[in-house]
């Protein structure tokens, strides 16, 4: 089978929009998915894809102009992926609030995947959301979210990323106070125990409260995350689910 010149860039095209997904979105970004499967990935992907897709009206017919097309397909399939990702990120920040409260933040550990410090319970809630995603079939989703890009985003097309823009910021408003909906209960607990360590040091000043929160506070929290567990595994469910929608309106937006 022969390419033609049309069909030859719009391989590239597409494969620079898949590159842009795989880039940024959850279990794709991860280093533990080996980057030779990932080009693999894309390259049959976009094989595959390159003959689904419409081809474009009018094909880059100067390098400027194809550069600035990649750039543009990369850019889409980034926001594509992001959308996806900032989901498990406002996951893994409700972690980081429970450490935060609990004290145990000072025990957290350098994540080497990540480059960054990650501490105990937002590093098991991001594995967490990790296996539940796969679970769902979210990559399969995450795939299929860029395959329906191209019947509302075809290629060569200009996106409007500013109304994408808008919509993802005030996701991610949306996505902060769902974390903190997840870490509430030890928020509010950790909150009683300081508050009557307070009441305590008032009562009995002798009494070192500063050594005996820091060891109780844990133990505390640690009861409290195995109590609240199942509710909030159906939280992040609940949250995982509203990917598709999430992405489709960020498309639909960026075709306006």
């Amino acid at each position: 089978m022969v390419f033609t010149l049309t069909q030859l860039t719009a391989f590239f095209l597409v494969f620079g929009r898949l590159a842009g997904m795989v880039t940024v979105a959850p279990f794709f970004n991860k280093k533990q998915v080996f980057a030779m499967s990932k080009v693999t990935l894309i390259f049959w992907a976009s094989t595959l894809l390159v003959f689904l897709v419409p081809l474009p009206i009018t094909p880059p017919d100067t390098l400027i102009t194809f550069v600035l097309a990649l750039v543009v397909e990369v850019l889409i399939g980034v926001t594509i992926g992001f959308v996806s990702e900032a989901i498990l990120v406002a996951i893994e920040f409700g972690g980081s609030l429970m450490d935060t409260q609990a004290g145990l933040s000072v025990a957290s550990l350098l994540n080497p995947l990540t480059g960054r410090t990650s501490t105990l319970i937002s590093l098991l809630l991001e594995w967490t959301s990790i296996m539940m995603f796969l679970q769902i079939n979210g990559h399969h989703m995450v795939i299929a979210m860029v395959h329906k890009s191209f019947s509302l985003i075809p290629i060569g097309v200009i996106p409007n990323f500013s109304l994408a823009g808008k919509y993802i910021a005030n996701l991610g408003t949306d996505l902060f106070g769902l974390a903190l909906q997840l870490s509430v209960p030890i928020l509010l607990i950790v909150f009683l125990v300081d508050f009557s360590f307070g009441m305590l040091s008032r009562v009995a000043p002798q009494v070192n409260v500063f050594q005996l929160g820091f060891q109780l506070k844990p133990t505390i929290s640690l009861i409290i995350f195995l109590a609240i567990a199942p509710g909030m595994i159906q939280s992040i469910f609940i949250m995982l689910e509203d990917l598709t929608e999430h992405t489709i309106r960020v498309l639909y937006l960026m075709q306006l």
